[in-house]
């Protein structure tokens, strides 16, 4: 298995990791769609100094934080532009990406009360940091707000990444156990080859899992991260690790 590749460590970063390799190339045009146009309408806003325009800007970019349906601008994409460049549709917004449009509408506050009181100087200080940022999104897919967020889950000890396809094979050839902990009706749908099935709401009961070590996977990652931490707290199993979604598996 390949290593990931720069953009694809940095979606992982944005909060995809549920999301295979294979969806993550398939969204990557589709997720440059609404810092680019955050970073054009920011350039406007320069240009005509208004500061509505940039407190307008700051609110789509802090208000989408307590809807993480989608962001109003992968709302745009999702319904008219991916149909026009044949793109696949964009899935929620996930928290750490959620945080970098808030730390972007900040910048933007920033601008337009710079505007406000007639500071220039102060306005475009802070549109040399939000500019910069941005095209490094767009370009690159690093996001210096989800990067951020993620060392400081690190150092609080609430941040674990879901364990590599090389990891997970090596772990299942030593004895591991691979464990879906979705319902049995979404299992017997489709599952991972080996696995078994022990669902979220009964696994920190499951004698057959003591002093074993198993892996996790179910959906979309949340629900195996649970069954990680009720397994961890009960301390009946040896280790567990989360894999996230079954989708990373090729």
């Amino acid at each position: 298995m390949a290593p990931l590749s720069i953009s694809q460590k940095a979606l992982y970063q944005q909060g995809y990791a549920s999301c295979s390799r294979e969806d993550l190339n398939n969204m990557s045009n589709g997720l440059r769609f609404t810092p680019l146009v955050c970073m054009a309408l920011a350039i406007g806003g320069l240009y005509i100094q208004s500061p509505i325009w940039h407190f307008s800007l700051a609110a789509l970019g802090i208000l989408p934080f307590w809807t993480p349906n989608h962001h109003p601008f992968d709302i745009l994409y999702n319904n008219i532009f991916r149909h026009l460049v044949g793109g696949v549709p964009l899935p929620s917004n996930p928290l750490p990406r959620r945080i970098a449009c808030v730390m972007g509408g900040i910048m933007n506050i920033g601008i337009g009360f710079g505007f406000l009181i007639g500071n220039t100087t102060l306005a475009y200080v802070f549109a040399a940091i939000l500019i910069p940022l941005q095209i490094i999104v767009i370009s690159t897919h690093f996001c210096l707000a989800s990067w951020m967020y993620e060392q400081l889950m690190q150092t609080v000890g609430l941040w674990e990444k879901p364990i590599s396809i090389k990891e997970t094979k090596q772990l299942l050839t030593n004895g591991a156990i691979l464990v879906d902990v979705r319902s049995p009706q979404e299992f017997k749908t489709s599952h991972l080859p080996g696995a078994i099935n022990i669902p979220l709401e009964i696994i920190e009961n499951e004698v057959a899992l003591n002093n074993q070590e198993v892996i996790l996977y179910c959906k979309s990652g949340i629900r195996c991260n649970d069954a990680k931490n009720k397994l961890e707290q009960k301390g009946s199993v040896a280790k567990a690790y989360s894999f996230g979604s079954m989708n990373r598996w090729e």
